[in-house]
């Protein structure tokens, strides 16, 4: 059994599938355990909030976990060897080469040490349950599957999955194999949101509703959050069946600043250390959207520091060589912080162990940075009085929608507008940095933005 809930932004979501989920354990009686999935480890920080704040405490039957920890632990270390026959007791989340050939290299190279990388963790889950694919070839393997799905069924009650527009196709298609399989799946999401796989949700439903298993409710389209003036903006960016009606009680106020104003980057301060959510599409000139504990080492690299010659913990070990490397990215060039790595650790490395450093150097803030801000992707499912939007030209582009035709609308930068756009509760403000603008036509740039409703911020 499968139901799907589609719901916009504001509508509700974690409160509704905490409450759900409380009715649901409470008039449970039997032995299995219920799921609570969700794609980050703030949301599951939000579900557990929920839970309490609604119910007392977190029932002992509950199990609220991001998808990768539920996948791991439920499906890939215990069963990968039982059908697939591949052993995994690790996961690695190690940066991959953008080349196909070296990236399916490294991934060859973990699977040999019985390490699972991040990227890999949907397939495999996939791959597991699915007897369609091709590796179960015979009678005994199929068997093997259905054995497993017959273990999962007494095993699992139900499996409720917020966001789950942040699944790919690997993942969506291995809770239908769980849904048709007489496991309960509940599948909350709004496919508006979906940058990651922007289309994936929106073919998994077409695919799934005319099974007599699958059950589509109807669309929650009101918001508690995004104000009227707002929505006015947003609703251009909808489905034409999800434009949003807003409960929310204040109107909204739309504003732009920009760079040239000497009060700019006081602003930009000021929202940034209150806590309102300032957001860009991607890092760019002075502002930078990454973190020292979003990045890990190379598996082999760590492996070396972690049989360094030392008596403390080894994961603390590797974390403080991770801190100190990243310091050292951006005091420092590459060259030097890979030379102190290796002088450190006492670390012997090859031309390969060289080129994944230099990789990891790359991605990494360096001294031009003036301001820590959070990606249009990292925001989903926040919200604070305040939001602003550096504008890029792209985004300026797609938030005007100045040359944007219809086969681009809906894809990922698309849905990245829709998304920064719905997060103030009550003041929407646009950043103009003329750096970023550059190739622009600043007098145009005023203008469009205030045909949409911007105004100078006093």
């Amino acid at each position: 059994m499968i139901e799907v809930q589609i719901a916009g932004a504001g509508a509700g979501k974690t409160y509704g599938l905490a409450k759900t989920l409380i009715a649901h354990i409470k008039a449970c009686t039997g032995h299995k355990n219920t799921f609570a999935l969700t794609y980050t480890n703030s949301a599951t920080a939000k579900i557990e909030q929920e839970i309490i704040k609604q119910h007392g405490f977190i029932p002992p039957n509950l199990c609220i976990q991001t998808v990768h920890s539920f996948l791991l632990n439920e499906i890939i270390y215990p069963f990968s060897s039982f059908t697939l026959g591949d052993v995994y007791n690790d996961t690695s989340i190690m940066m991959l080469p953008s080349n196909v050939r070296f990236k399916n290299w490294h991934i060859k190279r973990l699977k040999d040490k019985n390490v699972i990388h991040a990227e890999s963790v949907y397939s495999i889950s996939k791959q597991i349950v699915d007897e369609t694919n091709s590796k179960y070839n015979n009678k005994l393997k199929k068997a093997k599957v259905r054995r497993l799905l017959a273990i999962l069924e007494s095993c699992f009650d139900k499996v409720f999955i917020d966001e789950v527009q942040d699944l790919d196709n690997d993942a969506l298609s291995f809770f239908e194999v769980l849904g048709s399989n007489n496991i309960y799946v509940y599948m909350i999401g709004d496919p508006k949101q979906a940058i990651k796989f922007p289309q994936d949700l929106d073919t998994f439903i077409k695919k799934i509703a005319p099974n007599e298993y699958t059950t589509i409710l109807p669309i929650n389209n009101k918001t508690k959050r995004v104000p009227s003036e707002i929505l006015r903006l947003s609703n251009s960016f909808c489905y034409e069946d999800q434009q949003q009606e807003s409960l929310s009680e204040e109107v909204g106020e739309l504003m732009y600043i920009e760079s040239t104003d000497g009060r700019y980057d006081e602003l930009l301060t000021s929202y940034i250390d209150t806590n309102q959510l300032v957001c860009i599409d991607k890092k760019n000139g002075r502002y930078t959207t990454s973190s020292k504990y979003k990045h890990a080492f190379p598996r082999e690299i760590e492996e070396m520091i972690r049989d360094s010659n030392h008596k403390k913990d080894k994961g603390l070990f590797v974390k403080a060589a991770l801190s100190d490397f990243m310091d050292d990215i951006v005091k420092e060039d590459n060259n030097r912080a890979i030379g102190n790595l290796i002088t450190r650790h006492s670390l012997t490395l090859n031309k390969q162990h060289f080129a994944q450093l230099y990789e990891l150097c790359n991605s990494c803030t360096k001294n031009d940075v003036q301001f820590k801000v959070q990606s249009i992707e990292s925001i989903k499912g926040l919200d604070a009085d305040t939001c602003v939007i550096i504008l890029s030209s792209n985004t300026l582009k797609y938030l005007t929608q100045n040359g944007i035709s219809k086969a681009k609308r809906f894809n990922k930068e698309w849905k990245k507008v829709y998304v920064a756009l719905t997060r103030a509760k009550k003041r929407l403000v646009l950043a103009l940095d003329h750096d970023l603008l550059a190739k622009e036509d600043m007098v145009a740039v005023r203008d469009s933005i205030g045909e949409l409703g911007f105004v100078y911020h006093d």
